[in-house]
């Protein structure tokens, strides 16, 4: 009897999830060790993509990330059907503002978006818009 409850309850909660999950509007943020990709390698290979030049951005992601070409390939359509990965965790750098306001104050705008957008499961809009909050506030 207790397993059949047990059972009935996994049952149940993997339903509320798996509907709350299509629920939300948000980007996908692909979990796979595999496809953990710095921020900045993700930038620069979603540039390279924008640019037409996917080849280049796999390789980019490849060598930089140490992802077999097969994984480096799954990661540029990740990026270039406008999805973030997570991206290797930072533990000295501060709070997410503060990483933000970093990049900020370096010009590197589209890589705090694309750090707020994996470490925070944002959209790209609410991205945009949380960066941009911060490059308003006194630092």
């Amino acid at each position: 009897m207790d397993s059949i409850l047990l059972v009935l309850l996994l049952l149940i909660t993997g339903i509320g999830i798996s509907r709350w999950i299509r629920q939300r509007k948000v980007t996908r943020i692909y979990v796979d060790l595999d496809f953990m990709t710095p921020v900045n390698v993700q930038v620069r290979a979603h540039d390279l993509i924008e640019a037409g030049r996917i080849r280049d951005a796999v390789a980019l992601i490849q060598e930089e990330s140490q992802v077999s070409r097969p994984t480096a390939v799954k990661v540029a359509r990740v990026l270039r059907t406008g999805g973030v990965l997570p991206g290797f965790p930072v533990f000295d750098e501060g709070d997410l503002p503060t990483q933000v306001r970093k990049l900020i104050e370096a010009g590197n705008r589209k890589e705090a978006v694309f750090l707020a957008r994996s470490s925070e499961d944002m959209s790209q809009s609410e991205a945009e818009t949380f960066v941009d909050s911060l490059s308003r506030e006194p630092g």
